[in-house]
């Protein structure tokens, strides 16, 4: 095969393993973008970590309403909005998994 015509799979967004230890050892949970869904984790976490999963379980997390002050002219105005929804998926894996030690330096 000749140099640079293998081609390679680089995603465009970002998983994020989440400590969870009131779960047990073969279920882990991510915090995911909102526009992956089940199939996508699941075949992510096998070609990528080479993980066998055997089911995964959705669910999208609402936000507080939170209020923003904006000055208007002298006056302060007072808006609502709600942030952005969080998507967390939780997976059964077929193998047990042990987090890593938390590190206990976090200087530079």
């Amino acid at each position: 095969m000749p140099l640079g015509t293998k081609k390679v799979f680089l995603p465009n967004f970002t998983l994020a393993l989440v400590r969870t230890p009131h779960l047990p050892p073969n279920y882990a949970q991510f915090i995911v973008p909102l526009n992956i869904n089940k199939l996508d984790l699941k075949d992510y976490l096998l070609h990528v970590y080479n993980v066998e999963v055997l089911s995964v379980r959705s669910f999208i997390q609402q936000q507080k309403i939170q209020r923003a002050k904006k000055k208007d002219l002298g006056r302060a105005k007072i808006e609502w909005y709600r942030p952005r929804a969080i998507k967390k998926m939780t997976v059964e894996l077929k193998e047990p998994f042990v987090y890593p030690p938390e590190p206990e330096d976090l200087s530079p």
